[in-house]
């Protein structure tokens, strides 16, 4: 046993140590798109305040961005569903594309389903794991514990945040992916690391929540790179929250390239 982690510490520490994970596999690339959910309200921190997006005007931007999203040429698309739905999902796409399907306002369905069947995909891959995040207890621990500079950060953030919603609620739906999809968006993430440190040794409770939450993106990462092959596309359609983690999973991954959304969705 012992020399087993000795050896496994040694390639750790050596120069070559990616050398064993090396193929000659085409990489797998992956478009992580951060979005907002198109039905308005949600169970984020901060829901973006939307209108009809069935309605003509918001339909042709709707297809303005699948045209963009199009030329990455995805080969799967991944959405925001927990797997047990995937089949009852996969029912609706197949009767939308024999004309019997109306399709939802949701961003499953408007950018999803739409671009799988413009793309001739037969399916689409749910590939959430559903978690819950107490941000009162958290907030409460904090207070209980006199973390005045946390709930100061958290207070910086939620100052912040109208910025960022601004952008979200204006504009065509290209804009408003492409702020879904910015740096202000991605750096949002040290939140979570400031959630982190609420409650104290002793009852930590925002180790335990981020543990959560740390765990959900794992899943989904690991949801989406199994269904993964040589040489794929992959499209993940997910809340923005989500992107950070996720494109860092796959970035540290070996075999799987990230493409920025920003590169394709035009301003």
């Amino acid at each position: 046993m012992l020399a087993t982690l000795t050896l496994a510490i040694s390639l750790l520490a050596s120069p070559v140590q990616t050398e064993w994970i090396e193929t000659d596999a085409a990489p797998i690339e992956v478009m992580v798109l951060g979005s907002y959910h198109f039905t308005g309200g949600g169970q984020d921190l901060h829901n973006a305040q939307v209108d009809d997006h069935l309605a003509p005007e918001r339909q042709a931007e709707i297809a303005e961005v699948l045209d963009a999203l199009a030329d990455f040429e995805p080969t799967k698309v991944m959405v925001e569903l927990t797997p047990e739905h995937e089949d009852a999902f996969n029912a609706a796409y197949q009767a939308y594309l024999a004309g019997e399907h109306s399709l939802t306002v949701n961003e499953r369905q408007q950018l999803g389903m739409r671009l799988a069947a413009r793309l001739g995909h037969e399916r689409l891959y749910a590939i959430d794991q559903a978690s819950d995040m107490d941000f009162e207890g958290m907030m409460g621990a904090a207070q209980d514990a006199g973390q005045d500079r946390l709930l100061g950060e958290f207070g910086n953030f939620n100052a912040a945040v109208p910025v960022l919603m601004q952008d979200m609620e204006s504009g065509s739906v290209m804009a408003r992916l492409r702020a879904s999809n910015s740096q202000f968006a991605h750096d949002a993430h040290g939140l979570y690391l400031t959630l982190a440190q609420t409650g104290t040794i002793e009852d930590p409770i925002g180790v335990q929540e981020m543990g959560e939450w740390w765990t959900r993106n794992l899943a989904i990462f690991a949801n989406a790179a199994r269904h993964a092959e040589p040489g794929d596309r992959l499209l993940l359609i997910y809340g923005a929250g989500h992107k950070h983690l996720l494109e860092q999973f796959f970035e540290d991954a070996p075999g799987f390239r990230i493409v920025d959304p920003l590169d394709t969705l035009e301003e």
